[in-house]
């Protein structure tokens, strides 16, 4: 995966006054992490990390900090070079859902790094013709590879499933290079069974039952 340039600025100014003036000017506060550095506050336009999210949740990102930023970041050792990131958290209002805070973490393009990846399920279950049920019970996994092998997303064939069946982790084929963090026995998809069918039957039941007759006296009386 090639690397996105994506614009930031170093924030001067902190705390809450200062942050909603931001998004208020179509900018979202956020903060670059790194393991040997000092976290550097950063501003970002919202449009353009949306334009740069849109390859993907594992995008490598070149961050356009200042040449100062990126050396002070690195000690004030050399010249600075490159400075890549990659998404680690976005922060979501919890009504509006606008994206409120971005926490990007450096990295390093010749050190692996682990990062959770998207299932997707191909083809139609089998299965499902006789009334089975989907159930999509693990929708992403962990793996772990260099910030450029990160797949977009995993794909897990489900069309030869029937009914009572299930696939795993061990099913997915995440590529050369790229090792897959979870248990191998963790369960991904199944074909349930229909659970109208159980419904009913427990309808009949019920209805062959011999009603309770209310006011009925006992012989004994």
């Amino acid at each position: 995966m090639d690397t996105v340039k994506l614009g930031v600025q170093e924030r001067k100014e902190m705390g809450n006054g200062p942050s909603r003036r931001l998004r208020a000017a179509g900018l979202i506060p956020g903060v670059v992490y790194g393991k040997d550095s000092t976290p550097t506050p950063v501003s970002v336009a919202l449009d353009d990390l949306r334009a740069a999210l849109a390859h993907g949740q594992n995008v490598v990102l070149e961050l356009g900090l200042d040449a100062a930023v990126r050396a002070e970041r690195k000690g004030g050792k050399g010249r600075p070079g490159a400075l890549y990131a990659v998404v680690k958290e976005l922060q979501f209002h919890p009504i509006k859902r606008n994206v409120l805070h971005v926490d990007l973490h450096e990295v390093d393009l010749t050190e692996e790094i682990e990062a959770p990846v998207a299932i997707e399920l191909v083809g139609t279950a089998a299965g499902i013709a006789d009334g089975g049920i989907v159930d999509w019970a693990h929708r992403e996994v962990v793996v772990r590879a260099l910030p450029n092998s990160i797949p977009a997303s995993l794909e897990l064939d489900v069309s030869e499933l029937l009914i009572g069946q299930h696939l795993t982790v061990a099913a997915l084929s995440a590529g050369e290079g790229v090792t897959i963090v979870d248990d191998p026995d963790t369960m991904v998809v199944a074909v349930m069974a229909p659970r109208v069918q159980e419904e009913e039957v427990g309808a009949v039941e019920e209805e062959q039952a011999e009603p309770e007759i209310i006011g009925e006296k006992s012989s004994e009386e």
